[in-house]
């Protein structure tokens, strides 16, 4: 039976969850300083929770009771059908950039996502959550000699930006022996803002251009997984998982509201020009993405894995306003998990240790200085370890995680970043049967 507590326990978890749903969708806009953000969708978010995250990113194969995996949704019937598990988190990122001689550094902090996911039988499971879809977030110039001007005037060309587009998703996994099948439907939303100003040097009576763009985009999407555990040896709890998933194009509705200022450096005043609002059904997409992956697992000592992902980002042609164009991506991931006892006294002994790899290449090749189209590939690495609290059940997930941008042309900004993520895991039994003494 369940208890007046547990069904209490529940209510405020959910409610938790539903209250931490805005903050976080807003929370994103704090994620991210990068000027590659200014292009395509801001940089692109990964679906995964902090245990995921600390193998690299592991995610179709991926089939871990502790450890909520909205990548596949094949992979929800893992969870123990007696439990319900909560997992949410905060990041920490240092960057540092350089161009040249040019250097930069900053630090950003903000609610990463949330997550949910309980059974409703011994063959079906159902998730729900919001994890970022895409973040914006940049503030750079530069200085340029006015044209036709002899005394060496000077003037700057600033550009900024910030926001972020959320996926906030409902899921469910079913499974037939040890097949298992699961579909998630995400709503996106969100919006971005953008903003290029030209400044003309102090102390004249200038008329400073201001262009200001917002982009909000709103729309439905759909992904599909399977998995397959194959059992090579059961009394030695030796098993193979294959995982894939699909996502088919989805149109996204849009929204450009498009701003032109004047600014005058003499009165401090700023006046509207020009104000157009345009709406599309078609301009913005969810690509069409495919992924593959394959886990090893020896007990629940040690598990291994390996993950392919592909986006078909060519399909959404030139971003528009920016020079940018569009391009396929693709991503591997290597990573694993040790677990020394779990019976152990030791809490270091009953803890889990994840480290991983991966690297992928960007899905949008940005205007270099020699007037070309180039892109940039990623390599990340991480290690994490997961701690359990009283119960042993519940987690506290740490993740350090390293990503180095390499740009693929020369002029192009490099990038260095280092992150710490924070994950809480609670883990409840609400549907065990109390035991009376």
């Amino acid at each position: 039976m369940i208890t007046r507590k547990k069904i209490i326990s529940r209510l405020v978890l959910t409610g938790l969850l539903a209250t931490l749903t805005i903050p976080c969708a807003h929370a994103q806009n704090n994620s991210e300083r990068s000027p590659y953000s200014r292009y395509g969708y801001g940089r692109l978010g990964e679906r995964m929770t902090a245990g995921a995250r600390a193998m690299g990113g592991l995610g179709a194969g991926l089939r871990d009771p502790n450890i909520v995996s909205p990548a596949n949704p094949a992979s929800y019937t893992a969870v123990d059908s007696l439990t319900f598990i909560m997992d949410l988190a905060v990041s920490l990122r240092g960057s540092y950039l350089s161009e040249g001689s040019k250097k930069d550094s900053r630090v950003l902090g903000n609610l990463d996502y949330a997550t949910i996911l309980f059974p409703v039988s011994k063959h079906l499971a159902i998730s729900a959550g919001i994890m970022p879809f895409s973040t914006v977030g940049y503030r750079f110039g530069n200085t340029e000699k006015l044209q036709g001007d002899n005394s060496g005037s000077l003037y700057q060309r600033a550009y900024s930006g910030e926001g972020s587009y959320n996926d906030l998703y409902l899921g469910v996994g079913g499974s037939i022996g040890n097949f298992s099948l699961g579909v998630n439907a995400s709503y996106l939303f969100g919006y971005t803002t953008r903003q290029h100003q030209v400044i003309y040097s102090s102390g004249s009576n200038a008329i400073n251009p201001v262009d200001r763009s917002q982009l909000h985009l709103k729309g439905f999407r759909f992904d599909f997984g399977a998995q397959y555990e194959w059992i090579l040896d059961a009394k030695r709890g030796k098993s193979l998982v294959f995982g894939a998933t699909f996502a088919p194009e989805m149109g996204l509705r849009s929204e450009s509201v498009l701003l032109q200022y004047q600014y005058n450096t003499q009165t401090g005043r700023s006046t509207l020009l020009r104000a157009d609002t345009l709406s599309s059904g078609a301009q913005h997409i969810s690509p069409m993405s495919l992924s593959g992956g394959l886990t090893y697992r020896y007990k629940d000592v040690f598990m291994v894995g390996a993950d392919v992902s592909y986006m078909k980002w060519g399909s959404a042609g030139d971003n528009a306003g920016t020079g940018a164009r569009f391009t396929d991506r693709y991503r591997i991931a290597v990573g694993g998990e040790w677990l020394p006892n779990y019976r152990g006294r030791s809490i270091f002994s009953r803890s889990y240790y994840r480290f991983g790899l991966n690297g992928s290449n960007s899905y949008v090749k940005v205007p270099t200085p020699s007037g070309t189209l180039a892109g940039y590939t990623q390599y990340g690495a991480s290690l994490g370890i997961g701690i359990p609290l009283v119960d042993r059940r519940s987690l506290v997930s740490l993740t350090i995680d390293y990503s180095y941008l390499h740009p693929q042309a020369s002029g192009m900004v490099k990038e260095h970043s280092l992150g710490l993520t924070v994950g809480v895991t609670f883990n409840e039994g609400w549907f065990r049967k109390a035991r009376i003494n």
